[in-house]
């Protein structure tokens, strides 16, 4: 993960060296402006990637790469590219030349994982980080469209630029969210409980996992079939989203189980979090056939992470694990239990 990040590091430094290099040497004054607003531009993005490494070296971020090599080597291939750029462009460049060689370098870096690694690293920045990536990729688009005109082969790398952009957001989308519901997945949210067990060891704070089972859901499909059941689990989706706050993470594990990460909550907490989740999920009523529509109830497990400073993150094997065996006691409760929550106080003790 590590290496990984590095590389970042190293393609946004290549594609700013390149535009300061470009910049020196474009004869069209508006056209350098830009180059240089560029410039400074890949400087932020590569400050983003050295705090990213700052947070891994301090053991608080996830590994979420599997095939970190391949990865890594893609990323070199791509800083390598960048470099020739500038190094294959004309020693004088006009506006037309200093705008393709830019659209270059930006489709070069349009790599998916970047806005991969922004989702699942950064969760709570990721907005705002994508965000100022889109007004970069805007202010050249735009730069292209003005020099070219709307009917010109070169303003097509425009066109390239934008619908790039958009494909690879959507590739993150399905790379970290749950295809029925939009809400996160295994992937996303072993990211971010990585993230904050870091946290919660380092600092001795709480967060709780809720795990919630809908009762006897295996009836829905059967009854109703699985186009009702898809239904009904994207509204439960919808409901639970509704229902947290907005630092939670919503993701769901796969059937009829969803879990939200609530950082900085303690067990009390975590259990009126649980009643208003199945409170929620009890009131809806889901369109079935005709004017038919079902009801539903749920039950819910609870895990907080209360280790003292300084220790150990926790495994999220483990603290599913412990959900599991919460979930289960609420299971033995009956419909619409909420368990007594499990807390982990160290890797020793549990309670």
């Amino acid at each position: 993960m590590r290496e990984i990040l590095e590389s970042c590091v190293k393609i946004d430094e290549s594609a700013q060296a390149a535009y300061l290099d470009m910049q020196a040497r474009c004869t069209d004054s508006k056209a350098a402006a830009l180059l240089g607003h560029l410039a400074a531009g890949k400087r932020v993005h590569a400050q983003w990637w050295r705090e990213l490494v700052d947070e891994w070296d301090a053991g608080r971020l996830a590994d979420t790469w599997p095939s970190a090599r391949t990865v890594r080597e893609d990323l070199d291939a791509t800083a390598a590219a960048l470099a020739l750029v500038a190094q294959t462009a004309p020693p004088a460049l006009d506006a037309r030349e200093a705008l393709l060689a830019a659209a270059r370098i930006e489709f070069l870096a349009l790599d998916p994982v970047f806005a991969e690694l922004v989702e699942l690293s950064e969760p709570g920045l990721a907005h705002s980080r994508h965000k100022s990536f889109d007004a970069h990729i805007d202010a050249l688009a735009a730069a292209l469209d003005d020099e070219f005109g709307p009917s010109s082969p070169d303003a097509f790398m425009a066109t390239v630029l934008r619908r790039t952009r958009h494909n690879n957001r959507a590739a993150t989308r399905y790379a970290t969210r749950d295809a029925l519901t939009g809400l996160g997945n295994r992937r996303a949210l072993a990211a971010q409980a990585g993230q904050w067990a870091a946290w919660s060891a380092r600092y001795g704070g709480a967060m709780s996992f809720v795990l919630v089972d809908v009762d006897k859901f295996r009836m829905v499909n059967d009854v109703w079939g699985h186009g009702i059941g898809d239904r009904a689990l994207v509204a439960i989706g919808r409901t639970i989203s509704s229902t947290v706050r907005s630092a939670d993470l919503v993701t769901r594990l796969g059937d009829d189980e969803f879990i939200i990460l609530a950082p900085e909550l303690e067990p009390e907490g975590a259990k009126v979090l649980a009643a208003r989740l199945l409170s929620s999920i009890g009131a809806m009523k889901v369109p079935a056939e005709g004017d038919a529509f079902l009801t539903l109830t749920a039950s819910a497990g609870i895990v907080t992470v209360f280790d003292p400073p300084d220790s150990l993150p926790r495994a999220l094997d483990d603290i599913l694990a412990a959900a599991d065996r919460s979930l289960a006691a609420a299971k033995q409760a009956g419909p619409g239990a909420i368990a007594e929550p499990i807390v982990l106080v160290s890797p020793a003790d549990e309670g």
